[in-house]
Protein backbone atom coordinates (compact mmCIF):
# COMPACT_ATOMS: atom_id res chain seq x y z
CA UNK A 1 0.00 0.00 0.00
CA UNK A 2 1.27 3.42 -0.89
CA UNK A 3 1.70 5.90 1.94
CA UNK A 4 -0.68 8.82 1.91
CA UNK A 5 0.78 11.96 0.55
CA UNK A 6 1.85 14.47 3.21
CA UNK A 7 -0.60 16.97 1.78
CA UNK A 8 -3.51 14.55 2.25
CA UNK A 9 -2.42 13.74 5.81
CA UNK A 10 -2.26 17.42 6.62
CA UNK A 11 -5.78 17.84 5.36
CA UNK A 12 -7.01 14.92 7.46
CA UNK A 13 -5.28 16.05 10.64
CA UNK A 14 -5.89 19.77 10.40
CA UNK A 15 -9.13 19.80 8.50
CA UNK A 16 -11.07 21.03 11.45
CA UNK A 17 -8.85 24.07 11.79
CA UNK A 18 -7.87 24.94 8.22
CA UNK A 19 -9.05 24.24 4.72
CA UNK A 20 -6.94 22.11 2.35
CA UNK A 21 -6.59 25.05 0.02
CA UNK A 22 -4.52 26.88 2.64
CA UNK A 23 -7.35 29.21 3.74
CA UNK A 24 -8.25 29.33 7.42
CA UNK A 25 -11.64 27.86 8.25
CA UNK A 26 -14.10 30.64 9.05
CA UNK A 27 -16.13 30.47 12.24
CA UNK A 28 -19.81 31.22 11.91
CA UNK A 29 -20.60 34.84 12.78
CA UNK A 30 -22.13 35.40 16.22
CA UNK A 31 -25.07 37.79 16.42
CA UNK A 32 -25.50 39.66 19.73
CA UNK A 33 -29.05 40.78 20.30
CA UNK A 34 -30.12 43.34 22.93
CA UNK A 35 -33.33 42.48 24.74
CA UNK A 36 -35.20 45.62 25.67
CA UNK A 37 -37.27 45.45 28.79
CA UNK A 38 -40.86 46.53 28.34
CA UNK A 39 -41.92 49.67 30.21
CA UNK A 40 -43.35 49.06 33.69
CA UNK A 41 -46.95 47.94 33.53
CA UNK A 42 -49.51 50.06 35.29
CA UNK A 43 -51.35 53.35 35.22
CA UNK A 44 -48.99 56.25 34.62
CA UNK A 45 -49.50 58.93 37.27
CA UNK A 46 -47.72 62.27 37.06
CA UNK A 47 -46.67 64.08 40.23
CA UNK A 48 -45.73 67.75 40.34
CA UNK A 49 -44.20 68.94 43.61
CA UNK A 50 -42.96 67.39 46.82
CA UNK A 51 -45.11 64.29 47.18
CA UNK A 52 -43.95 60.70 47.60
CA UNK A 53 -46.43 57.87 47.09
CA UNK A 54 -46.34 54.22 46.07
CA UNK A 55 -49.46 52.42 44.89
CA UNK A 56 -49.64 48.92 43.38
CA UNK A 57 -50.68 49.11 39.74
CA UNK A 58 -49.47 52.69 39.30
CA UNK A 59 -46.27 54.02 37.75
CA UNK A 60 -45.39 57.28 39.51
CA UNK A 61 -43.51 59.81 37.38
CA UNK A 62 -42.24 63.12 38.79
CA UNK A 63 -41.83 66.10 36.50
CA UNK A 64 -43.22 69.42 35.37
CA UNK A 65 -46.89 70.06 34.73
CA UNK A 66 -46.24 70.72 31.05
CA UNK A 67 -44.39 67.43 30.60
CA UNK A 68 -46.98 65.35 32.47
CA UNK A 69 -50.22 67.00 31.32
CA UNK A 70 -51.09 64.16 28.94
CA UNK A 71 -50.89 61.47 31.65
CA UNK A 72 -54.19 59.85 32.68
CA UNK A 73 -53.85 61.24 36.22
CA UNK A 74 -51.72 64.16 37.40
CA UNK A 75 -51.29 65.18 41.05
CA UNK A 76 -50.16 68.76 41.65
CA UNK A 77 -49.11 69.88 45.14
CA UNK A 78 -50.87 73.11 46.10
CA UNK A 79 -47.62 74.60 47.41
CA UNK A 80 -45.89 74.15 44.04
CA UNK A 81 -45.51 76.94 41.49
CA UNK A 82 -47.52 74.91 38.98
CA UNK A 83 -50.68 75.06 41.09
CA UNK A 84 -51.59 78.52 39.82
CA UNK A 85 -51.77 77.39 36.19
CA UNK A 86 -53.48 74.08 36.94
CA UNK A 87 -57.05 75.11 35.93
CA UNK A 88 -55.78 76.37 32.56
CA UNK A 89 -53.76 73.22 31.91
CA UNK A 90 -56.68 71.01 32.93
CA UNK A 91 -58.99 72.84 30.52
CA UNK A 92 -56.48 72.34 27.70
CA UNK A 93 -56.18 68.58 28.38
CA UNK A 94 -59.72 67.22 28.80
CA UNK A 95 -58.75 63.52 28.46
CA UNK A 96 -56.48 63.78 31.52
CA UNK A 97 -57.55 64.06 35.15
CA UNK A 98 -55.92 66.44 37.62
CA UNK A 99 -55.92 66.69 41.41
CA UNK A 100 -54.79 69.70 43.44
CA UNK A 101 -53.22 68.09 46.51
CA UNK A 102 -53.75 70.17 49.63
CA UNK A 103 -55.99 72.77 48.03
CA UNK A 104 -59.60 73.44 47.14
CA UNK A 105 -61.03 73.84 43.63
CA UNK A 106 -64.27 75.34 44.89
CA UNK A 107 -65.60 77.74 42.29
CA UNK A 108 -63.51 76.19 39.50
CA UNK A 109 -66.02 74.33 37.38
CA UNK A 110 -63.70 71.90 35.63
CA UNK A 111 -64.91 68.32 35.18
CA UNK A 112 -61.41 66.84 35.08
CA UNK A 113 -60.06 68.77 38.08
CA UNK A 114 -60.56 67.82 41.74
CA UNK A 115 -59.24 69.22 45.00
CA UNK A 116 -57.76 67.10 47.77
CA UNK A 117 -58.60 68.82 51.06
CA UNK A 118 -57.55 67.65 54.50
CA UNK A 119 -59.95 68.16 57.38
CA UNK A 120 -58.00 70.74 59.38
CA UNK A 121 -60.48 70.53 62.24
CA UNK A 122 -59.46 66.91 62.84
CA UNK A 123 -55.79 67.91 62.85
CA UNK A 124 -56.53 70.75 65.29
CA UNK A 125 -58.37 68.40 67.63
CA UNK A 126 -55.55 65.85 67.55
CA UNK A 127 -53.07 68.67 68.11
CA UNK A 128 -55.11 69.80 71.09
CA UNK A 129 -55.08 66.27 72.49
CA UNK A 130 -51.29 66.15 72.17
CA UNK A 131 -50.98 69.59 73.76
CA UNK A 132 -53.12 68.39 76.66
CA UNK A 133 -51.00 65.28 77.12
CA UNK A 134 -47.82 67.37 77.06
CA UNK A 135 -49.12 69.89 79.56
CA UNK A 136 -50.53 67.26 81.91
CA UNK A 137 -47.21 65.41 81.94
CA UNK A 138 -45.33 68.52 83.03
CA UNK A 139 -47.97 70.20 85.18
CA UNK A 140 -50.70 68.01 86.62
CA UNK A 141 -52.40 70.98 88.31
CA UNK A 142 -53.21 74.26 86.54
CA UNK A 143 -51.81 73.05 83.22
CA UNK A 144 -51.97 75.72 80.52
CA UNK A 145 -51.69 75.55 76.74
CA UNK A 146 -52.26 78.19 74.07
CA UNK A 147 -53.46 78.66 70.53
CA UNK A 148 -51.34 81.31 68.80
CA UNK A 149 -52.15 83.46 65.79
CA UNK A 150 -55.43 84.21 64.01
CA UNK A 151 -58.35 82.93 66.09
CA UNK A 152 -60.15 80.89 63.43
CA UNK A 153 -63.18 79.41 65.13
CA UNK A 154 -63.08 76.30 62.95
CA UNK A 155 -59.63 75.52 64.33
CA UNK A 156 -59.62 76.99 67.83
CA UNK A 157 -62.80 75.20 68.94
CA UNK A 158 -61.64 71.69 67.97
CA UNK A 159 -58.23 72.47 69.48
CA UNK A 160 -59.88 73.33 72.80
CA UNK A 161 -61.99 70.18 72.51
CA UNK A 162 -58.87 68.07 71.98
CA UNK A 163 -57.08 69.63 74.95
CA UNK A 164 -59.98 68.76 77.23
CA UNK A 165 -60.12 65.21 75.80
CA UNK A 166 -56.76 64.50 77.42
CA UNK A 167 -56.49 67.18 80.12
CA UNK A 168 -60.01 68.07 81.30
CA UNK A 169 -58.79 70.59 83.86
CA UNK A 170 -56.34 72.41 81.59
CA UNK A 171 -56.71 76.09 80.75
CA UNK A 172 -56.58 77.04 77.08
CA UNK A 173 -55.20 80.51 76.38
CA UNK A 174 -56.19 82.26 73.16
CA UNK A 175 -53.12 84.24 72.14
CA UNK A 176 -54.67 85.97 69.16
CA UNK A 177 -52.42 87.77 66.70
CA UNK A 178 -52.37 88.90 63.07
CA UNK A 179 -50.99 86.40 60.59
CA UNK A 180 -47.46 87.80 60.60
CA UNK A 181 -44.23 86.27 61.95
CA UNK A 182 -43.40 89.09 64.35
CA UNK A 183 -46.90 89.21 65.83
CA UNK A 184 -47.13 85.43 66.19
CA UNK A 185 -43.77 85.15 67.93
CA UNK A 186 -44.70 87.94 70.31
CA UNK A 187 -48.03 86.24 71.03
CA UNK A 188 -46.27 82.94 71.75
CA UNK A 189 -43.83 84.60 74.15
CA UNK A 190 -46.76 86.30 75.86
CA UNK A 191 -48.51 82.95 76.28
CA UNK A 192 -45.44 81.46 77.95
CA UNK A 193 -45.26 84.48 80.23
CA UNK A 194 -48.81 83.60 81.29
CA UNK A 195 -47.81 80.03 82.16
CA UNK A 196 -48.39 78.09 78.94
CA UNK A 197 -46.40 74.87 78.58
CA UNK A 198 -47.00 74.28 74.86
CA UNK A 199 -48.44 76.35 72.00
CA UNK A 200 -50.08 75.48 68.70
CA UNK A 201 -50.58 77.54 65.55
CA UNK A 202 -52.07 76.90 62.14
CA UNK A 203 -48.70 76.82 60.38
CA UNK A 204 -46.87 78.74 57.69
CA UNK A 205 -44.75 81.74 58.65
CA UNK A 206 -46.89 82.34 61.73
CA UNK A 207 -46.42 78.77 62.93
CA UNK A 208 -42.67 78.91 62.33
CA UNK A 209 -42.39 82.15 64.29
CA UNK A 210 -44.49 80.78 67.16
CA UNK A 211 -42.24 77.71 67.26
CA UNK A 212 -39.15 79.93 67.30
CA UNK A 213 -40.54 81.76 70.31
CA UNK A 214 -41.37 78.47 72.02
CA UNK A 215 -37.92 77.03 71.44
CA UNK A 216 -36.37 80.24 72.69
CA UNK A 217 -38.07 79.44 76.01
CA UNK A 218 -37.28 75.70 75.68
CA UNK A 219 -40.95 74.80 75.22
CA UNK A 220 -42.53 72.60 72.53
CA UNK A 221 -44.73 73.92 69.73
CA UNK A 222 -47.22 72.30 67.38
CA UNK A 223 -48.66 73.14 63.95
CA UNK A 224 -51.40 71.54 61.87
CA UNK A 225 -48.95 69.92 59.45
CA UNK A 226 -47.58 67.84 62.34
CA UNK A 227 -50.82 65.89 62.08
CA UNK A 228 -51.61 65.91 58.35
CA UNK A 229 -50.47 63.29 55.83
CA UNK A 230 -51.50 64.39 52.32
CA UNK A 231 -49.61 61.46 50.77
CA UNK A 232 -52.04 59.04 52.43
CA UNK A 233 -55.03 60.78 50.87
CA UNK A 234 -53.28 61.08 47.50
CA UNK A 235 -52.60 57.34 47.51
CA UNK A 236 -56.32 56.69 48.01
CA UNK A 237 -57.11 58.79 44.93
CA UNK A 238 -54.51 56.92 42.88
CA UNK A 239 -55.97 53.58 44.00
CA UNK A 240 -59.36 54.74 42.75
CA UNK A 241 -57.82 55.65 39.39
CA UNK A 242 -56.09 52.27 39.10
CA UNK A 243 -59.54 50.73 39.62
CA UNK A 244 -60.91 52.93 36.83
CA UNK A 245 -62.60 55.61 38.94
CA UNK A 246 -61.60 59.24 38.51
CA UNK A 247 -62.77 62.34 40.36
CA UNK A 248 -63.46 65.80 39.04
CA UNK A 249 -65.44 68.96 39.62
CA UNK A 250 -65.37 68.59 43.41
CA UNK A 251 -63.31 68.73 46.56
CA UNK A 252 -62.44 65.40 48.16
CA UNK A 253 -62.17 65.81 51.94
CA UNK A 254 -60.07 63.41 54.01
CA UNK A 255 -59.94 63.35 57.79
CA UNK A 256 -58.85 61.12 60.63
CA UNK A 257 -61.03 58.19 59.55
CA UNK A 258 -59.09 57.90 56.27
CA UNK A 259 -55.70 57.86 58.00
CA UNK A 260 -54.77 61.20 56.45
CA UNK A 261 -54.87 62.87 59.88
CA UNK A 262 -52.45 61.21 62.29
CA UNK A 263 -49.13 61.92 63.98
CA UNK A 264 -46.62 62.81 61.26
CA UNK A 265 -43.94 64.52 63.35
CA UNK A 266 -43.63 65.94 66.84
CA UNK A 267 -41.43 68.55 68.43
CA UNK A 268 -38.38 66.77 69.90
CA UNK A 269 -39.09 68.53 73.19
CA UNK A 270 -42.13 66.28 73.60
CA UNK A 271 -41.21 63.19 75.60
CA UNK A 272 -41.14 59.69 74.13
CA UNK A 273 -43.86 58.58 76.55
CA UNK A 274 -46.16 61.39 75.41
CA UNK A 275 -45.37 60.61 71.76
CA UNK A 276 -46.59 57.04 72.28
CA UNK A 277 -49.81 58.30 73.86
CA UNK A 278 -50.19 60.79 71.01
CA UNK A 279 -50.20 57.96 68.48
CA UNK A 280 -52.74 56.10 70.59
CA UNK A 281 -54.90 59.23 70.54
CA UNK A 282 -54.62 59.39 66.75
CA UNK A 283 -55.84 55.80 66.44
CA UNK A 284 -58.74 56.54 68.76
CA UNK A 285 -59.74 59.59 66.73
CA UNK A 286 -59.53 57.56 63.51
CA UNK A 287 -61.88 55.02 65.07
CA UNK A 288 -64.43 57.67 65.97
CA UNK A 289 -63.55 57.74 69.66
CA UNK A 290 -62.41 60.69 71.80
CA UNK A 291 -58.61 60.95 71.56
CA UNK A 292 -57.84 60.33 75.22
CA UNK A 293 -54.42 58.82 74.58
Amino acid sequence: MRAAAPFVLACLVGGLLAGCGGRAAQRPATTVSTVRKPPPAGLRVGVVGDLSIRVPGAVIVHGTLGALAADPLVLVVAASAAARSLPTVAAANPPSHFVLVGGSVRGVHQKNLAGLVLRHADAARLGGAVAGLTAAEQESINARVAWVGPLERGLVNPFVHGVHDTAPGATVLRAGAPNSPAACKEAALGAFARGAIVVMARGGACGAAAAAGAHQQNHPALVLSDFELPAVAAALIVRDAVAGMYHGGEDLVYGAASGAVAVRALDPRISAATAVRARDAAQQLAGGQPPSG
